[in-house]
């Protein structure tokens, strides 16, 4: 009897820890959407050219900021068509992802850059120059964290604005989180972006 309710409890809460954190409920029309995403003839996901006003709007109240400051049409499309996305450890597809291959597959269509390996890879790249004043952070650059007890860099993400920032992560999936949240400020390490 012991060992069942051991079992019911840490079965519970272990479904409680993987539940997804949403602000929204996915209907039936966005899977049908999200599963035709439509791919050109190499198998790339084909994203809108514009962003409509209700995105504009989702995307200011989702980063505390104007309308008029969600102007890159490229990556919050991009944003769009991914966020929701559950997360799986070295999956690469809107099936399952994680963070450094989001961070690829983002890099490449919004920025035209390549990036390649874990998060870790990413950091140590000579591309990309490593700061970690939060102060300098600006839409587009790279933020690198330590989620385990390892010496190395665990996760990526990319910065947006207002110290919000979008990553692919075991709770919540593909999302827009806050670098002030305990969680993620306690684990920041470092940011990055591009050399010039």
């Amino acid at each position: 009897m012991f060992k069942k309710t051991v079992l019911v409890v840490m079965t519970a809460m272990w479904a409680m820890g993987c539940q997804s954190k949403k602000e929204f409920v996915i209907t039936d029309e966005q899977v049908a959407t999200e599963s035709t995403l439509k791919k050109d003839k190499s198998g790339k996901p084909i994203y809108s050219t514009t962003l409509t006003d209700n995105d504009k709007q989702y995307f200011a109240k989702k980063l505390a900021v104007t309308e008029p400051q969600i102007y890159n049409v490229k990556l919050y499309n991009f944003i769009k068509a991914w966020e929701g996305t559950p997360y799986i450890y070295g999956g690469t597809t809107r099936n399952g992802i994680d963070c450094s291959a989001l961070m690829r597959e983002l890099y490449s269509y919004v920025y035209g850059k390549n990036l390649s390996g874990t998060a870790s890879d990413i950091a140590m790249d000579k591309k990309i120059e490593l700061f970690k004043q939060t102060e300098n952070l600006r839409e587009g650059d790279l933020v690198f964290f330590r989620i385990t007890d390892e010496k190395i860099i665990t996760h990526v993400g990319i910065y947006l604005q207002n110290d919000r920032f979008f990553s692919a992560n075991r709770y919540g999936g593909t999302e827009i989180s806050s670098l002030q949240k305990p969680y993620w400020e306690k684990n920041f390490i470092t940011a990055g972006r591009f050399a010039q």
